[in-house]
């Protein structure tokens, strides 16, 4: 590549990176602190069609036990590696495929030869960060996936 095209290329890419954040904070920081957001003059970001334009208030996550009752991600069951993101593959596959949980059960029953408990933790984001507003407890065994 001839310096002329580097260059350019540069300037694309600090250019692309600027506009995204500068998007991102539209939505976000200009929403909170301004109370609006601006025209960036961006068709895709015109109408709010960004990662940040909402973000869930309630969410789940998912763990499961042995006999010894010490807890695990439910993520560490799925057979398939997702490096760097298998919890959200979890929950999305969980979130779009409502039988992916039993499924996902009979599986580790059988490779593990050893009851399991799943729980599913729920924290209300606008209640309390830290600590889940409901517990969800389901006995993985030979009978299938069952409330305890």
């Amino acid at each position: 590549m001839d310096r002329a095209k580097k260059t350019v290329r540069r300037v694309f890419i600090v250019a692309w990176i600027v506009l995204a954040l500068a998007g991102a904070l539209n939505h976000t920081i200009a929403q909170k602190t301004l109370g609006r957001r601006f025209d960036l003059g961006l068709p895709h970001l015109r109408y709010g069609h960004v990662m940040f334009n909402s973000n869930l208030r309630v969410v789940q996550t998912y763990q499961y036990a042995r006999k010894d009752g010490v807890r695990h991600d439910v993520a560490d069951l799925v057979p398939t590696a997702a490096p760097g993101y298998k919890r959200a593959r979890l929950a999305m596959n969980i979130l779009f495929h409502p039988r992916y949980l039993r499924e996902l059960c009979f599986r580790s029953l059988h490779a593990l030869d050893d009851e399991l408990t799943i729980y599913i933790d729920e924290y209300d984001l606008d209640v309390a960060r830290g600590r889940p507003t409901r517990t969800f407890t389901l006995r993985c065994d030979v009978h299938g996936l069952v409330d305890r």
